[in-house]
């Protein structure tokens, strides 16, 4: 286990490099196999993608249409694509909620308190099309600026976020369930089973015992303790998949559950949170209740009000002291900020490549293993691999 972790971009390229291509090449493969066994869906993709490009080459009055679903087909991929970013790595995923969706729905606040209303067009706001300190034009902004206008305006972002959040967990998942199908003990969870106690602290003491207990939620509680587990910010959720997959539940059973958690429950709920943050009118709203629940003499009101005016001002002067900054030293804000999203893909990237290939020298070594004596592990009644499968 130790040797696997060593083999890191920066100890063995080479290695690292030829692992993560066989990795790739797998599942191109098992993908490609999917794909020609479901005909309902291959067919269909393949008559769709022809008669696209077939229109898209020639204009007509076919071509507003054409534009739309392009335009809709990157947002999908953006909102999409970054949500499967913040969760694929067996927890070293980017925040791409904090870096993209969060000032995503500050950015449509503070433009719905511009222009009035809501209505133009969110969809502007992808593959850095606008800079960090732009509003989206008040096109179309017909729509009254409630709260519920606004949040409306930020759910589609919201969902298809989490729902790549939920597709990023299928990793973990798949490859439990493949382990567990071949008879081969998953090694996560026979080390938190085996892990010494004794030399924690308490802080790792609670930690280990939550885990422990979420296990034992899962294979209780299946596919609704899946649902419960998923619809919060839930940091171990890497270790939930793994569960599921090492007590092989069904794959749709997995992948539902953490969607509804994820899509429909805990990312349209962090998103009405921040359109109330990030709104003035539903931000104070909030503010004054609170108070109310205290007495006045205790300023409460008075207390939160100074507390959100200077977050919010901080919030402000920092974007303009760092543009300040950048301008002074000849680099523009959004240029430093290209910067510093390359630097965190690239990190996270690395990270995700060297976790791939110490996963598939795992399955190698076990298989060589397996060679040499002539023989599998036997599953074990224990927290690495369940006692029956999963009804």
């Amino acid at each position: 286990m130790r040797e696997r972790k060593n083999i890191t971009l920066v100890r063995k390229p080479v290695k690292v490099l030829m692992l993560f291509a066989q990795v790739c090449l797998d599942g191109c493969r098992r993908s490609f196999d999917w794909l020609i066994h479901h005909r309902v869906l291959f067919y269909p993709l393949i008559i769709s993608t022809l008669v696209y490009a077939y229109l898209a080459s020639f204009p007509g009055p076919w071509t507003p249409a054409v534009v739309e679903v392009r335009y809709n087909f990157e947002f999908l991929v953006w909102w999409v694509g970054l949500g499967v970013l913040s969760s694929i790595g067996l927890g070293t995923g980017m925040h791409s909620g904090l870096l993209f969706l969060f000032p995503h729905i500050l950015k449509v606040c503070r433009s719905a308190e511009a222009c009035g209303g809501v209505g133009f067009d969110t969809r502007e706001n992808i593959w850095f099309v606008m800079k960090g300190e732009d509003l989206f034009k008040c096109d179309g902004a017909t729509v009254e600026a409630t709260w519920m206008n606004v949040w409306l305006a930020v759910l589609p972002a919201c969902v298809l976020w989490g729902g790549g959040t939920a597709a990023g967990e299928i990793p973990p998942y798949w490859i439990s369930f493949l382990a567990a199908k071949a008879g081969e003990e998953n090694d996560e969870l026979l080390e938190l089973e085996t892990e010494d106690r004794s030399a924690m602290n308490a802080v790792k003491k609670n930690i280990h015992e939550w885990k422990v207990w979420m296990i034992g939620f899962m294979k209780t509680h299946g596919f609704w303790g899946l649902v419960a587990m998923a619809a919060w910010p839930n940091a171990a959720f890497d270790l939930c998949g793994i569960c599921c997959g090492t007590f092989m539940m069904p794959f749709w059973h997995f992948f539902g559950a953490t969607f509804i958690g994820k899509a429909l429950m805990k990312a349209p709920a962090q998103g009405a949170v921040f359109s109330t943050l990030f709104s003035e009118g539903p931000r104070m709203a909030v503010v004054h209740f609170i108070a109310e629940l205290f007495p006045r003499g205790w300023g409460v009101r008075e207390i939160l009000d100074a507390g959100a005016a200077k977050a919010l001002n901080k919030m402000s002067s920092g974007a303009k002291g760092s543009a300040a900054k950048a301008v002074a030293s000849g680099i523009s804000l959004s240029d430093a900020w290209g910067v510093f999203i390359t630097v965190v893909v690239v990190y996270f990237a690395a990270s995700c490549v060297e976790q791939m290939a110490q996963m598939k020298q795992g399955y190698m070594d076990r298989d060589e293993v397996a060679k040499v004596h002539g023989f599998r592990r036997s599953n074990r009644r224990s927290l690495g691999t369940p006692a029956k499968k999963y009804q």
